[in-house]
């Protein structure tokens, strides 16, 4: 049978590592759209995805839509930023349960 504390510390490290994960994803938005896309084509040579047909590229029609509407950029801005502030609180709370157990 396994320790408690063991399989505690076990759930603790892959709950942050999947936080830790969210995390750069959500972050990643945050960067301009020449470096998303570069970044987006080298994953796509590790992790190839189907493509899907009718929107290819929506990532730039969002840009588009950024770049006509600026107030659409500070709205979707705001709420990734809420929601890395939430994951950053997670993490945080995470590290701190694995801290102590031992």
């Amino acid at each position: 049978m396994a320790n408690w504390p063991s399989a505690k510390r076990v759930a603790l490290v892959l709950a942050l590592a999947g936080l830790v994960f969210v995390e750069v994803a959500l972050l990643e938005s945050f960067l301009p759209y020449e470096w998303r896309h570069a970044i987006h084509q080298q994953t796509e040579r590790v992790f190839p995805s189907p493509k899907y047909d009718p929107h290819p590229d929506m990532d730039w029609e969002f840009e588009l839509d950024f770049r006509q509407h600026p107030e659409h950029r500070v709205v979707m801005f705001g709420i990734v930023g809420v929601l890395v502030a939430g994951v950053a609180y997670l993490i945080m709370k995470t590290w701190r349960k694995l801290r102590v157990v031992r």
